[in-house]
């Protein structure tokens, strides 16, 4: 596991927040674990959300007609 989000690939990020999810929902965690897990979740989907629309971006970038519109607005 990569302490910095930004070392890590975007499917690396979902593989840890798949597994912080299972462990959250299992409710065998204690509740500071249960908070630096959520803390670490959200830190990691704020990541993949944002690679994400970076993704979008681009793609629309290379995908525009010369209308300006695109399918990923």
């Amino acid at each position: 596991m990569a302490d910095n989000v930004n070392d890590m690939s975007y499917e690396e990020a979902v593989k840890e927040l798949e597994s912080i999810i299972s462990k959250l929902e299992s409710g065998e965690a204690s509740l500071d674990d249960s908070i630096k897990m959520y803390s670490r979740g959200m830190e990691l989907s704020k990541f993949c959300k944002d690679k994400l629309d970076s993704i979008v971006k681009k793609i629309s970038i290379l995908s525009d007609d010369g209308s300006g519109e695109s399918d990923f607005s």
